[in-house]
Protein backbone atom coordinates (compact mmCIF):
# COMPACT_ATOMS: atom_id res chain seq x y z
CA UNK A 1 0.00 0.00 0.00
CA UNK A 2 2.93 2.35 0.57
CA UNK A 3 3.73 2.19 -3.14
CA UNK A 4 0.16 3.21 -4.00
CA UNK A 5 0.40 6.20 -1.66
CA UNK A 6 3.67 7.15 -3.34
CA UNK A 7 2.09 6.88 -6.80
CA UNK A 8 -0.80 9.12 -5.82
CA UNK A 9 1.54 11.59 -4.14
CA UNK A 10 3.98 11.86 -7.04
CA UNK A 11 1.23 11.94 -9.66
CA UNK A 12 -0.35 14.88 -7.89
CA UNK A 13 2.96 16.69 -7.52
CA UNK A 14 3.82 16.11 -11.15
CA UNK A 15 0.66 17.95 -12.15
CA UNK A 16 1.25 20.60 -9.48
CA UNK A 17 4.87 21.02 -10.61
CA UNK A 18 3.79 21.73 -14.18
CA UNK A 19 1.37 24.38 -12.91
CA UNK A 20 4.04 25.94 -10.67
CA UNK A 21 6.63 26.10 -13.45
CA UNK A 22 4.10 27.61 -15.85
CA UNK A 23 3.06 30.24 -13.33
CA UNK A 24 6.69 31.09 -12.51
CA UNK A 25 7.37 31.74 -16.20
CA UNK A 26 4.61 34.36 -16.28
CA UNK A 27 5.20 37.97 -15.20
CA UNK A 28 4.58 38.33 -11.49
CA UNK A 29 2.04 41.03 -12.23
CA UNK A 30 -0.25 38.40 -13.75
CA UNK A 31 -0.21 35.95 -10.84
CA UNK A 32 -0.96 38.45 -8.05
CA UNK A 33 -4.14 40.36 -7.47
CA UNK A 34 -4.27 43.69 -9.37
CA UNK A 35 -4.65 45.65 -6.12
CA UNK A 36 -1.45 44.22 -4.62
CA UNK A 37 0.39 44.69 -7.88
CA UNK A 38 -0.64 48.36 -8.10
CA UNK A 39 0.32 48.93 -4.46
CA UNK A 40 3.72 47.32 -5.09
CA UNK A 41 4.34 49.51 -8.12
CA UNK A 42 3.37 52.64 -6.15
CA UNK A 43 5.61 51.71 -3.21
CA UNK A 44 8.58 51.02 -5.48
CA UNK A 45 8.07 54.28 -7.35
CA UNK A 46 7.99 56.29 -4.08
CA UNK A 47 11.13 54.55 -2.80
CA UNK A 48 12.81 55.09 -6.14
CA UNK A 49 12.04 58.81 -6.11
CA UNK A 50 13.32 59.04 -2.52
CA UNK A 51 16.63 57.45 -3.54
CA UNK A 52 16.90 59.76 -6.57
CA UNK A 53 16.39 62.78 -4.31
CA UNK A 54 18.94 61.41 -1.81
CA UNK A 55 21.44 60.86 -4.61
CA UNK A 56 20.97 64.33 -6.07
CA UNK A 57 21.18 66.04 -2.65
CA UNK A 58 24.14 63.99 -1.43
CA UNK A 59 22.29 62.23 1.41
CA UNK A 60 23.03 58.64 0.34
CA UNK A 61 25.19 58.13 3.43
CA UNK A 62 22.14 58.46 5.71
CA UNK A 63 21.69 54.89 7.28
CA UNK A 64 17.98 55.53 7.90
CA UNK A 65 17.39 55.03 4.17
CA UNK A 66 18.53 51.37 4.15
CA UNK A 67 16.92 48.19 5.53
CA UNK A 68 18.20 47.07 8.94
CA UNK A 69 18.45 43.36 7.92
CA UNK A 70 21.81 42.34 6.58
CA UNK A 71 20.33 40.06 3.91
CA UNK A 72 17.93 42.67 2.50
CA UNK A 73 19.22 45.62 0.51
CA UNK A 74 18.12 48.47 -1.76
CA UNK A 75 20.03 50.55 -4.26
CA UNK A 76 19.84 53.04 -7.13
CA UNK A 77 21.97 52.45 -10.23
CA UNK A 78 22.39 54.12 -13.57
CA UNK A 79 21.14 52.43 -16.74
CA UNK A 80 24.67 51.26 -17.45
CA UNK A 81 24.90 49.51 -14.06
CA UNK A 82 26.93 52.04 -12.08
CA UNK A 83 26.05 52.10 -8.38
CA UNK A 84 24.80 55.54 -7.38
CA UNK A 85 23.17 55.17 -4.00
CA UNK A 86 22.39 52.28 -1.63
CA UNK A 87 23.80 49.24 0.18
CA UNK A 88 23.34 46.64 -2.56
CA UNK A 89 26.05 44.94 -4.61
CA UNK A 90 25.01 45.33 -8.25
CA UNK A 91 28.07 43.68 -9.82
CA UNK A 92 26.13 40.49 -10.71
CA UNK A 93 22.97 42.26 -11.86
CA UNK A 94 24.12 43.78 -15.14
CA UNK A 95 21.80 41.72 -17.31
CA UNK A 96 18.85 42.34 -15.00
CA UNK A 97 19.46 46.11 -15.12
CA UNK A 98 19.74 46.08 -18.92
CA UNK A 99 16.53 44.03 -19.26
CA UNK A 100 14.56 46.39 -17.00
CA UNK A 101 15.86 49.44 -18.87
CA UNK A 102 15.20 48.07 -22.36
CA UNK A 103 11.76 46.72 -21.46
CA UNK A 104 10.86 49.71 -19.31
CA UNK A 105 9.05 47.43 -16.84
CA UNK A 106 9.47 45.77 -13.47
CA UNK A 107 11.49 42.53 -13.67
CA UNK A 108 12.23 39.95 -10.99
CA UNK A 109 15.10 37.47 -10.88
CA UNK A 110 15.25 34.48 -8.48
CA UNK A 111 18.57 33.48 -6.97
CA UNK A 112 19.57 30.69 -4.60
CA UNK A 113 18.59 32.35 -1.32
CA UNK A 114 17.01 35.67 -2.39
CA UNK A 115 15.27 37.53 -5.19
CA UNK A 116 15.98 40.94 -6.76
CA UNK A 117 13.43 43.32 -8.25
CA UNK A 118 14.55 45.88 -10.86
CA UNK A 119 12.23 48.86 -11.48
CA UNK A 120 12.84 51.72 -13.98
CA UNK A 121 12.62 55.17 -12.30
CA UNK A 122 12.52 58.58 -14.02
CA UNK A 123 13.85 61.56 -12.09
CA UNK A 124 12.27 65.02 -12.03
CA UNK A 125 14.85 66.14 -14.56
CA UNK A 126 13.92 63.30 -16.93
CA UNK A 127 17.03 61.21 -16.19
CA UNK A 128 16.51 57.43 -16.12
CA UNK A 129 17.59 55.23 -13.21
CA UNK A 130 17.06 51.65 -12.08
CA UNK A 131 15.83 50.88 -8.55
CA UNK A 132 17.08 47.50 -7.19
CA UNK A 133 15.43 45.78 -4.23
CA UNK A 134 16.94 42.60 -2.78
CA UNK A 135 14.83 40.47 -0.38
CA UNK A 136 15.57 37.10 1.18
CA UNK A 137 13.14 34.15 0.94
CA UNK A 138 10.87 33.77 3.97
CA UNK A 139 10.95 29.94 3.78
CA UNK A 140 13.69 27.41 3.13
CA UNK A 141 11.28 25.73 0.70
CA UNK A 142 11.67 28.72 -1.63
CA UNK A 143 15.38 28.08 -2.15
CA UNK A 144 16.30 28.62 -5.82
CA UNK A 145 12.86 30.16 -6.28
CA UNK A 146 11.33 26.87 -7.33
CA UNK A 147 8.40 26.68 -4.91
CA UNK A 148 5.69 29.30 -4.59
CA UNK A 149 5.09 29.43 -0.82
CA UNK A 150 4.12 27.59 2.35
CA UNK A 151 0.37 28.06 1.99
CA UNK A 152 0.34 26.34 -1.39
CA UNK A 153 2.42 23.51 0.07
CA UNK A 154 0.15 23.09 3.10
CA UNK A 155 -2.97 22.91 0.94
CA UNK A 156 -1.33 20.49 -1.49
CA UNK A 157 -0.12 18.15 1.26
CA UNK A 158 -3.54 18.04 2.93
CA UNK A 159 -5.28 17.36 -0.39
CA UNK A 160 -2.76 14.63 -1.25
CA UNK A 161 -3.13 13.01 2.18
CA UNK A 162 -6.91 12.79 2.05
CA UNK A 163 -6.84 11.62 -1.56
CA UNK A 164 -4.48 8.80 -0.60
CA UNK A 165 -6.62 7.87 2.44
CA UNK A 166 -9.81 7.72 0.38
CA UNK A 167 -8.19 5.27 -2.03
CA UNK A 168 -5.93 3.22 0.24
CA UNK A 169 -8.32 2.48 3.14
CA UNK A 170 -10.88 0.65 0.97
CA UNK A 171 -8.10 -1.34 -0.67
CA UNK A 172 -6.73 -2.32 2.73
CA UNK A 173 -10.15 -3.59 3.81
CA UNK A 174 -10.38 -5.51 0.55
CA UNK A 175 -6.94 -7.00 1.10
CA UNK A 176 -7.78 -8.02 4.70
CA UNK A 177 -10.98 -9.77 3.56
CA UNK A 178 -9.10 -11.58 0.78
CA UNK A 179 -6.50 -12.76 3.30
CA UNK A 180 -9.21 -14.09 5.61
CA UNK A 181 -10.85 -16.02 2.78
CA UNK A 182 -7.46 -17.43 1.79
CA UNK A 183 -7.05 -18.59 5.42
CA UNK A 184 -10.36 -20.44 5.21
CA UNK A 185 -12.76 -17.90 6.75
CA UNK A 186 -15.40 -17.85 4.01
CA UNK A 187 -17.66 -15.60 6.12
CA UNK A 188 -15.30 -12.64 5.58
CA UNK A 189 -16.77 -9.66 3.74
CA UNK A 190 -15.54 -6.16 2.84
CA UNK A 191 -17.31 -3.47 4.86
CA UNK A 192 -18.04 -0.08 3.30
CA UNK A 193 -16.31 2.92 4.85
CA UNK A 194 -17.93 6.13 6.07
CA UNK A 195 -17.41 8.03 2.82
CA UNK A 196 -18.60 5.09 0.72
CA UNK A 197 -21.82 4.84 2.76
CA UNK A 198 -22.37 8.59 2.51
CA UNK A 199 -21.91 8.58 -1.25
CA UNK A 200 -24.14 5.54 -1.64
CA UNK A 201 -26.98 7.38 0.08
CA UNK A 202 -26.98 9.95 -2.71
CA UNK A 203 -26.66 7.30 -5.41
CA UNK A 204 -22.93 7.69 -6.10
CA UNK A 205 -20.46 4.82 -6.29
CA UNK A 206 -16.91 4.78 -7.65
CA UNK A 207 -14.91 1.92 -9.15
CA UNK A 208 -13.42 0.90 -5.80
CA UNK A 209 -16.88 0.62 -4.24
CA UNK A 210 -17.95 -1.47 -7.24
CA UNK A 211 -14.91 -3.70 -6.77
CA UNK A 212 -15.76 -4.28 -3.10
CA UNK A 213 -19.38 -5.05 -4.00
CA UNK A 214 -18.27 -7.56 -6.65
CA UNK A 215 -15.77 -9.08 -4.21
CA UNK A 216 -18.52 -9.66 -1.64
CA UNK A 217 -20.68 -11.25 -4.33
CA UNK A 218 -17.83 -13.53 -5.30
CA UNK A 219 -17.28 -14.47 -1.64
CA UNK A 220 -20.97 -15.37 -1.25
CA UNK A 221 -20.88 -17.61 -4.33
CA UNK A 222 -17.61 -19.21 -3.23
CA UNK A 223 -18.94 -19.91 0.25
CA UNK A 224 -22.10 -21.42 -1.23
CA UNK A 225 -20.13 -23.72 -3.56
CA UNK A 226 -17.70 -24.84 -0.84
CA UNK A 227 -20.50 -25.57 1.63
CA UNK A 228 -22.37 -27.48 -1.06
CA UNK A 229 -19.25 -29.51 -1.81
CA UNK A 230 -18.70 -30.25 1.87
CA UNK A 231 -22.30 -31.33 2.33
CA UNK A 232 -22.12 -33.54 -0.76
CA UNK A 233 -18.88 -35.13 0.42
CA UNK A 234 -20.29 -35.75 3.88
CA UNK A 235 -23.64 -37.08 2.66
CA UNK A 236 -22.06 -39.38 0.09
CA UNK A 237 -19.65 -40.70 2.72
CA UNK A 238 -22.52 -41.39 5.10
CA UNK A 239 -24.54 -43.09 2.38
CA UNK A 240 -21.59 -45.33 1.48
CA UNK A 241 -21.37 -46.66 5.02
CA UNK A 242 -24.62 -48.67 4.68
CA UNK A 243 -23.73 -50.61 1.49
CA UNK A 244 -20.24 -51.19 2.89
CA UNK A 245 -21.75 -52.71 6.01
CA UNK A 246 -24.01 -54.92 3.90
CA UNK A 247 -21.02 -55.84 1.74
CA UNK A 248 -19.10 -56.94 4.84
CA UNK A 249 -22.04 -59.10 5.95
CA UNK A 250 -22.37 -60.61 2.47
CA UNK A 251 -18.64 -61.32 2.44
CA UNK A 252 -18.81 -63.20 5.75
CA UNK A 253 -21.83 -65.19 4.53
CA UNK A 254 -19.96 -66.08 1.35
CA UNK A 255 -17.00 -67.27 3.42
CA UNK A 256 -19.26 -69.40 5.64
CA UNK A 257 -21.14 -70.90 2.69
CA UNK A 258 -18.01 -71.84 0.76
CA UNK A 259 -15.68 -72.49 3.69
CA UNK A 260 -15.33 -76.25 3.04
CA UNK A 261 -15.32 -76.38 -0.75
CA UNK A 262 -13.73 -73.03 -1.61
CA UNK A 263 -10.73 -73.07 -3.93
CA UNK A 264 -7.57 -71.07 -3.42
CA UNK A 265 -8.48 -68.69 -6.25
CA UNK A 266 -11.92 -67.93 -4.77
CA UNK A 267 -10.38 -67.43 -1.32
CA UNK A 268 -7.90 -64.96 -2.83
CA UNK A 269 -10.74 -63.02 -4.46
CA UNK A 270 -12.68 -62.92 -1.21
CA UNK A 271 -9.60 -61.71 0.64
CA UNK A 272 -9.15 -59.00 -1.98
CA UNK A 273 -12.77 -57.90 -1.59
CA UNK A 274 -12.27 -57.70 2.16
CA UNK A 275 -9.06 -55.68 1.80
CA UNK A 276 -10.62 -53.16 -0.58
CA UNK A 277 -13.70 -52.88 1.66
CA UNK A 278 -11.48 -52.08 4.64
CA UNK A 279 -9.59 -49.49 2.62
CA UNK A 280 -12.80 -47.92 1.38
CA UNK A 281 -14.21 -47.84 4.89
CA UNK A 282 -10.98 -46.21 6.11
CA UNK A 283 -11.19 -43.60 3.33
CA UNK A 284 -14.78 -42.79 4.28
CA UNK A 285 -13.72 -42.39 7.89
CA UNK A 286 -10.97 -39.97 6.89
CA UNK A 287 -13.36 -37.98 4.69
CA UNK A 288 -15.88 -37.68 7.51
CA UNK A 289 -13.14 -36.62 9.92
CA UNK A 290 -11.86 -34.01 7.48
CA UNK A 291 -15.40 -32.70 6.80
CA UNK A 292 -16.01 -32.40 10.52
CA UNK A 293 -12.76 -30.61 11.28
CA UNK A 294 -13.25 -28.28 8.28
CA UNK A 295 -16.64 -27.23 9.62
CA UNK A 296 -15.17 -26.12 12.98
CA UNK A 297 -14.25 -22.45 13.31
CA UNK A 298 -13.33 -22.30 17.01
CA UNK A 299 -12.56 -24.73 19.80
CA UNK A 300 -15.42 -24.79 22.29
CA UNK A 301 -13.80 -27.05 24.87
CA UNK A 302 -10.13 -26.51 25.63
CA UNK A 303 -8.18 -28.04 28.49
CA UNK A 304 -4.54 -27.92 29.50
CA UNK A 305 -2.83 -31.16 28.55
CA UNK A 306 0.66 -32.54 28.17
CA UNK A 307 1.87 -33.03 24.61
CA UNK A 308 4.47 -35.43 25.98
CA UNK A 309 1.74 -37.53 27.62
CA UNK A 310 -0.22 -37.65 24.36
CA UNK A 311 2.82 -39.03 22.58
CA UNK A 312 3.41 -41.63 25.29
CA UNK A 313 -0.25 -42.73 25.16
CA UNK A 314 0.02 -43.07 21.39
CA UNK A 315 3.23 -45.11 21.41
CA UNK A 316 1.74 -48.65 21.93
CA UNK A 317 -0.54 -48.31 18.90
CA UNK A 318 2.04 -46.83 16.54
CA UNK A 319 4.75 -49.25 17.69
CA UNK A 320 2.45 -52.13 16.81
CA UNK A 321 2.00 -50.71 13.32
CA UNK A 322 5.73 -50.03 13.00
CA UNK A 323 6.55 -53.65 13.90
CA UNK A 324 4.25 -54.77 11.11
CA UNK A 325 6.43 -52.81 8.69
CA UNK A 326 9.64 -53.83 10.50
CA UNK A 327 10.36 -50.23 11.46
CA UNK A 328 11.74 -48.81 14.70
CA UNK A 329 10.38 -45.86 16.67
CA UNK A 330 12.73 -43.72 18.73
CA UNK A 331 11.29 -41.08 21.06
CA UNK A 332 12.84 -38.12 22.85
CA UNK A 333 10.51 -36.33 25.28
CA UNK A 334 12.75 -34.76 27.95
CA UNK A 335 10.02 -32.78 29.73
CA UNK A 336 6.31 -32.06 29.75
CA UNK A 337 5.08 -29.47 27.28
CA UNK A 338 1.69 -28.20 28.43
CA UNK A 339 -0.60 -26.91 25.68
CA UNK A 340 -4.25 -25.90 25.65
CA UNK A 341 -6.70 -27.58 23.31
CA UNK A 342 -8.96 -30.48 22.43
CA UNK A 343 -7.26 -33.72 23.51
CA UNK A 344 -9.09 -35.95 21.00
CA UNK A 345 -8.36 -33.64 18.09
CA UNK A 346 -4.69 -33.31 19.01
CA UNK A 347 -4.34 -37.06 19.55
CA UNK A 348 -5.83 -37.64 16.09
CA UNK A 349 -3.43 -35.08 14.57
CA UNK A 350 -0.38 -36.68 16.23
CA UNK A 351 -1.52 -40.12 15.16
CA UNK A 352 -1.85 -39.03 11.52
CA UNK A 353 1.62 -37.45 11.49
CA UNK A 354 3.31 -40.52 13.03
CA UNK A 355 1.41 -42.98 10.85
CA UNK A 356 2.40 -41.00 7.77
CA UNK A 357 6.05 -41.36 8.78
CA UNK A 358 5.64 -45.12 9.40
CA UNK A 359 3.84 -45.60 6.10
CA UNK A 360 6.65 -44.10 4.04
CA UNK A 361 9.58 -45.54 5.99
CA UNK A 362 11.40 -48.42 4.31
CA UNK A 363 11.74 -51.86 5.88
CA UNK A 364 14.16 -51.57 8.78
CA UNK A 365 13.81 -47.78 8.80
CA UNK A 366 13.58 -45.54 11.84
CA UNK A 367 10.92 -43.04 12.86
CA UNK A 368 12.05 -40.42 15.37
CA UNK A 369 9.58 -38.54 17.58
CA UNK A 370 10.90 -35.54 19.46
CA UNK A 371 9.00 -33.09 21.70
CA UNK A 372 10.77 -29.93 22.89
CA UNK A 373 9.81 -26.45 24.14
CA UNK A 374 11.21 -23.62 22.03
CA UNK A 375 11.29 -19.83 21.95
CA UNK A 376 10.57 -18.05 18.67
CA UNK A 377 10.18 -14.26 18.39
CA UNK A 378 9.50 -14.03 22.10
CA UNK A 379 6.75 -16.69 22.04
CA UNK A 380 6.98 -20.07 23.76
CA UNK A 381 5.93 -23.09 21.73
CA UNK A 382 5.85 -26.86 22.06
CA UNK A 383 7.33 -28.44 18.96
CA UNK A 384 6.69 -32.05 17.94
CA UNK A 385 9.13 -33.31 15.27
CA UNK A 386 8.46 -36.57 13.49
CA UNK A 387 11.10 -37.67 10.98
CA UNK A 388 11.31 -40.76 8.80
CA UNK A 389 14.01 -42.32 6.63
CA UNK A 390 11.86 -42.62 3.52
CA UNK A 391 12.36 -41.12 0.05
CA UNK A 392 11.47 -37.57 1.09
CA UNK A 393 9.58 -35.07 -1.06
CA UNK A 394 10.68 -32.82 -3.92
CA UNK A 395 11.39 -29.31 -2.61
CA UNK A 396 8.83 -27.66 -4.89
CA UNK A 397 6.10 -29.99 -3.55
CA UNK A 398 6.74 -29.62 0.18
CA UNK A 399 4.10 -26.89 0.54
CA UNK A 400 1.51 -29.08 -1.21
CA UNK A 401 1.60 -32.21 0.92
CA UNK A 402 -0.67 -30.57 3.52
CA UNK A 403 -3.45 -30.28 0.94
CA UNK A 404 -6.18 -32.96 1.13
CA UNK A 405 -5.85 -35.93 -1.25
CA UNK A 406 -2.42 -34.79 -2.44
CA UNK A 407 0.44 -37.28 -2.62
CA UNK A 408 3.85 -36.04 -3.64
CA UNK A 409 4.91 -38.64 -6.20
CA UNK A 410 4.57 -42.20 -7.33
CA UNK A 411 7.53 -43.06 -5.10
CA UNK A 412 5.37 -42.37 -2.06
CA UNK A 413 2.39 -44.33 -3.41
CA UNK A 414 1.58 -47.96 -3.08
CA UNK A 415 -1.05 -50.38 -1.87
CA UNK A 416 -0.20 -49.67 1.74
CA UNK A 417 0.03 -45.90 1.35
CA UNK A 418 -2.70 -43.58 2.54
CA UNK A 419 -5.14 -41.34 0.76
CA UNK A 420 -3.27 -38.05 1.18
CA UNK A 421 -5.66 -36.70 3.81
CA UNK A 422 -4.03 -37.47 7.17
CA UNK A 423 -1.61 -34.51 7.11
CA UNK A 424 -4.43 -32.22 5.92
CA UNK A 425 -6.45 -33.17 9.02
CA UNK A 426 -3.42 -32.57 11.24
CA UNK A 427 -2.76 -29.20 9.59
CA UNK A 428 -6.35 -28.06 10.15
CA UNK A 429 -6.19 -29.19 13.79
CA UNK A 430 -2.95 -27.23 14.24
CA UNK A 431 -4.55 -24.04 12.88
CA UNK A 432 -7.53 -24.46 15.21
CA UNK A 433 -5.04 -24.56 18.10
CA UNK A 434 -3.22 -21.39 16.86
CA UNK A 435 -0.30 -23.54 15.72
CA UNK A 436 1.17 -24.64 12.42
CA UNK A 437 2.73 -27.57 10.61
CA UNK A 438 5.89 -27.29 8.53
CA UNK A 439 7.38 -30.07 6.38
CA UNK A 440 11.00 -30.18 5.23
CA UNK A 441 13.39 -32.75 3.88
CA UNK A 442 15.80 -34.38 6.26
CA UNK A 443 19.52 -34.30 5.70
CA UNK A 444 20.57 -37.73 4.49
CA UNK A 445 17.05 -38.59 3.25
CA UNK A 446 13.58 -38.67 4.66
CA UNK A 447 10.93 -36.17 5.67
CA UNK A 448 10.59 -34.10 8.85
CA UNK A 449 7.14 -32.85 9.88
CA UNK A 450 7.09 -30.22 12.66
CA UNK A 451 3.94 -29.43 14.63
CA UNK A 452 4.24 -26.19 16.66
CA UNK A 453 1.65 -25.30 19.31
CA UNK A 454 1.73 -22.38 21.74
CA UNK A 455 2.52 -23.36 25.30
CA UNK A 456 -0.26 -22.84 27.83
CA UNK A 457 0.10 -19.82 30.10
CA UNK A 458 0.78 -21.95 33.15
CA UNK A 459 3.70 -23.63 31.33
CA UNK A 460 5.30 -20.56 29.80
Amino acid sequence: MHSLIAKIFFAYWLAAGVAIIYSDLQPHKLIHTPELSDALDTSLTINGQSLVDAYRTGKCSNPALWPAQGTDAIGLVSVDGKMLCGNLDASRLTRLIAAANSGNKRITRDFTHYQVIAVPVVGKDGARYILLVKSRYTSALQVFGFLPGTKTLEISIVVTFFLAILIVLPLRRLRAAARQIADGNLDARVSAGFFARALERVGLRDDIDGLMHDFNGMAVRLQSHVKGQQLLLRDVSHELRSPLARLAVALELARDTTRENVSGAVRAHLDRIELESVRLNSLIGHILSFSYIESIRDLHHSVDLSLTSLVNELLPDVQYEAEGRQCHIVTSTPRDCIVSGDSDMLRHALENIVRNAIRYSPTGGTVEINVTPEQNNGQSSAVLRVSDTGPGVAEEKLSLILNPFYRASDVRRGPSNGFGIGLAIADRAAHLHAGKIVARNREGGGLVVELSLPLAAMAS
